[in-house]
C-alpha cells in the first residue's frame, strides 16, 4: 500500500499545502498520513487519502488550541499603578482619532457586544474601528 501512495507523493504534498497554506506543515501532514495509512490492507481511494490529510490538519489545529504559551500570562508582581508610555507609544496613540481611542480603550475592559449595548452603536462599526486602530498602531 505504501508503494502505491508514494507514487503520488508530490500530489499529496500539493493537496496538503492547499489545505494548510504552510509548506513545512504540509510535509508533516503527508508524513503523518503515510504513518496512519501504513498498515491499511484494503485498497483506498485518493479521496480517502485527502480526507485523512484534512483530518490530520484538523487534529493539528485542535492540539494547537490546547497549548498554553507563556505569553498568555503576565508578571503578577508588576505594579499596574506605575504604568507609563514612552515617546514612541505616545506617538502611535496620536495617530488615532478620538473615536478609535475611545473604542480601543473600552475594548480592554468590555467585549464588543457590551460596547455595542452600552453605546447603542452598530457592532460592525465598532469592530472595524477597533481593527483599523490596531492596524495604525
Amino acid at each position: 500500500m505504501l508503494k502505491h501512495l508514494a507514487k503520488k507523493d508530490k500530489y499529496w504534498r500539493e493537496i496538503a499545502l492547499k489545505i494548510c497554506k504552510d509548506k513545512m506543515l504540509a510535509d508533516d501532514l503527508v508524513n503523518d498520513m503515510y504513518l496512519k495509512l501504513y498498515e491499511v490492507k484494503k485498497q483506498i481511494s485518493d479521496f480517502y487519502v485527502i480526507i485523512t490529510i484534512r483530518n490530520l490538519y484538523y487534529d493539528y489545529l485542535r492540539d494547537k488550541k490546547k497549548t498554553v504559551s507563556i505569553n498568555n500570562f503576565y508578571d503578577v508582581t508588576q505594579d499596574d499603578n506605575n504604568f507609563e508610555l514612552d515617546d514612541y507609544q505616545l506617538e502611535l496613540l496620536d495617530r488615532l482619532n478620538w473615536v478609535e481611542k475611545g473604542y480601543l480603550e473600552m475594548s480592554f475592559d468590555l467585549s464588543l457586544r457590551q460596547i455595542q449595548k452600552e453605546l447603542n452603536t452598530n457592532y460592525g462599526y465598532i469592530y472595524r474601528t477597533i481593527k483599523k486602530a490596531k492596524e495604525k498602531i
